[in-house]
């Protein structure tokens, strides 16, 4: 999983893997959702994503080349410093973090409640009464929490717009060298389904949109123009 800062909890879907040879793919797809997080305030580990870009960079000088990473860099510490500029944004991140936590517990309640209907009927009804309340005190807290973070940043970017078109540049090219690497291996591109929060990439295919259990758009690159269901 994708380990993240203090700031702003996201758990991505993949982690680069390091122990069944370090599949290109595997790591343009790293790279993608890792590009695109950053965009949103998602503040994933650094070093896991610096190690990536040392792999990727003879496969892409280009790309990843020593100003770029450099630029990268920096792009990325201007991000995660945000929220320890504004008090109330360090608190509202905490309290985010504390929403998705309750929302795994109480949804383990809410289902182990469920199962007690048939088991142990007397005990069910007021366990499935208060984990359906704490289920949805999570789920509605979790939701406002996470709309004034994302407005916060985007609020912040806007003032930084070369960063945010900078990110959006990368990620774009990642997308780009995804698809065609995808297409040269004559794989199936849903093989590496993208877990994106921005919307706004080129030769991308938005397969399922943010809900109420998952605040990302889950997607898939496009092959040549021509679109592949997985």
């Amino acid at each position: 999983m994708i380990e993240v800062s203090l700031c702003f909890n996201y758990i991505g879907s993949r982690t680069p893997d390091t122990m069944r040879g370090k599949d290109i793919l595997d790591d343009l797809a790293f790279m993608v959702e890792a590009t695109d997080s950053y965009r949103v305030g998602r503040n994933i580990d650094f070093k896991k994503v610096e190690n990536v870009m040392e792999r990727l960079s003879p496969e892409l000088p280009d790309l990843f080349d020593s100003a770029t990473k450099k630029k990268y860099k920096k792009t990325v510490d201007f991000i995660t410093s945000l929220p320890f500029r504004d008090k109330s944004m360090r608190r509202l991140a905490l309290f985010y973090m504390l929403f998705r936590l309750l929302l795994r517990f109480s949804l383990v309640g809410f289902l182990l409640s469920i199962g007690l209907i048939f088991y142990a009927p007397p005990y069910s009804t007021p366990m499935l009464i208060a984990s359906t309340s704490l289920l949805y005190a999570a789920l509605v807290g979790r939701w406002y929490t996470l709309m004034k973070l994302l407005e916060f940043y985007e609020r912040e970017m806007k003032n930084q717009p070369g960063k945010d078109e900078f990110l959006k540049e990368i990620a774009q090219k990642l997308i780009d060298e995804l698809s065609s690497k995808i297409r040269e291996r004559g794989v199936k591109p849903g093989k590496y389904k993208l877990h994106l929060f921005k919307d706004d990439y080129s030769g991308v295919r938005i397969l399922k949109r943010p809900g109420w259990l998952r605040d990302y758009n889950l997607a898939e690159v496009e092959i040549g123009g021509i679109l592949n269901n997985p």
